[in-house]
């Protein structure tokens, strides 16, 4: 026959185990995301596709018609969640990346394009680890400015 476990068994696992899950929670929370922002001139002169942007090259041709792709910028910045990252783009917008947190295999971000002191895109999303988000429109002398926006957490 099973012995109840008694009642000051169950307080003392609570007070020994509970704050260590806490700790872990925290330093999930703790940890620090890998933003990146990449600035990609598209346009219908020539045929060009830069290879640094192969792994994107589906989302390209699904969103968007230009014949030529070209990266410009790339640049990464390691940020802590809740902190603030800022890119600027050359020719273009200054891009604002906040990573809020990473639940259920995603990173959830706002990101705010700012033109000429005006928000133009201010958004929540998620993505996928790993993953890209395409912001595409602005007139660039040389063509349409589309910006790559990327996200990775980190280990500890």
């Amino acid at each position: 026959m099973r012995r109840p476990v008694p009642a000051a068994a169950i307080v003392w696992i609570l007070v020994a185990f509970v704050p260590t899950i806490l700790a872990a929670e925290e330093e999930d929370r703790a940890a620090a995301v890998e933003v990146s922002v990449g600035a990609v001139i598209a346009s219908n002169q020539g045929n060009d596709f830069d290879h640094r942007l192969t792994a994107l090259r589906r989302q390209f041709d699904n969103l968007f018609s230009y014949s030529s792709y070209r990266l410009v910028k790339q640049q990464s910045q390691r940020v802590p969640w809740g902190g603030n990252a800022g890119f600027n783009v050359p020719g273009g917008p200054y891009v604002l990346v906040i990573p809020r947190e990473y639940k259920d295999e995603r990173i959830f971000m706002k990101v705010v394009v700012i033109e000429n002191s005006k928000p133009i895109v201010d958004t929540l999303l998620a993505l996928r680890h790993r993953g890209t988000f395409l912001v595409g429109g602005h007139r660039h002398p040389d063509g349409v400015l589309i910006l790559t926006i990327g996200a990775s957490p980190l280990p500890q």
